[in-house]
């Protein structure tokens, strides 16, 4: 499984694009944990709402005091069920093909001790990538 983590600050006029861009996820095996921040907008109402939603993934919110991302992301490390913690901003969606993708990697080096995970390129709507092409499709760092 995919823990999908998002932490979250007076976005909720963002997290609607989030949210149905996990529901067109062709990968179905995750979670979506997410950690307010102490939000005063209107998340908390958006996610009451999600949450009585029939969806194919589960959704988890935490509402906390606010103490910054970092915070929020250490509280999601410990929450978190699946085997990969994957960040994704309130302000950014996913591909429709994007967990599938991540899935496939990983399944490919899950049992390889050498990797630490998995990550990919960020892109614009048009499908750009963000800060320009690289000359090469995949690579392996250390």
């Amino acid at each position: 499984m995919i823990t999908v983590f998002t932490s979250t600050f007076n976005r909720g006029y963002k997290l609607p694009e989030l949210y149905k861009s996990l529901q067109k996820q062709t990968y179905k095996n995750f979670e979506w944990l997410i950690i307010d921040d102490g939000s005063t907008d209107n998340t908390e109402h958006l996610f009451n709402k999600w949450g009585n939603e029939t969806n194919f993934f589960r959704i988890t919110y935490i509402k906390q005091k606010n103490g910054g991302k970092h915070r929020a992301i250490n509280k999601g490390v410990q929450l978190a069920k699946g085997e990969l913690f994957f960040i994704v901003d309130s302000d950014d969606f996913l591909a429709s093909f994007a967990l599938q993708r991540i899935q496939e990697v990983y399944e490919t080096i899950s049992e390889n001790e050498l990797f630490a995970g998995v990550s990919g390129m960020k892109a614009y709507p048009d499908n750009k990538r963000v800060g320009g092409s690289l000359p090469f499709k995949q690579i392996d760092c250390s």
